[in-house]
């Protein structure tokens, strides 16, 4: 199976594609007061295996990546907006990752703005979740 990384990469590539999105992997540096915060797990589930596309060996070749993006800006209508660029940037996209197949990523779950003001002056926070399953290929 292709690394967890390879999996992460296809997603954030397809964000860093966006000249005008600032990405983070797991950890914003706090130099823009607008950006997409991506948290990325990916899961190996056996009920994703085709009974055809089980080796011998019985391994699962299944894979789900998920991407809990927190889309951050100054106000409600900022954090919106990485929203909306976040979604143009991967909703039905299909990524491309060596030696898998991949599904298009869709979207799975949101939630509202939320106010944080934990490290200084206000942004708000608005999390929507994205997903994309993939099988070795033949």
């Amino acid at each position: 199976m292709s690394t967890y990384q390879d999996h992460a990469d296809a997603f954030l590539n397809l964000l860093r594609a966006d000249a005008g999105l600032t990405v983070y992997d797991g950890k914003a540096d706090g130099t823009t007061d607008h950006y997409v915060l991506v948290y990325i797990f990916r899961e190996t589930p056996d009920g994703l295996t085709a009974p055809d596309r089980v080796p011998l060996t019985g391994r699962s070749m299944a894979a789900n990546l998920w991407a809990y993006c927190h889309c951050v800006g100054g106000n409600a209508i900022a954090a919106r907006g990485v929203a909306a660029r976040v979604e143009a940037a991967v909703l039905d996209v299909t990524p491309v990752v060596a030696n898998r197949v991949c599904s298009p990523i869709r979207w799975r779950e949101g939630s509202p703005p939320r106010r944080d003001e934990d490290t200084g002056p206000l942004v708000m926070d608005l999390v929507d979740v994205y997903s994309f399953g993939s099988v070795a290929a033949s």
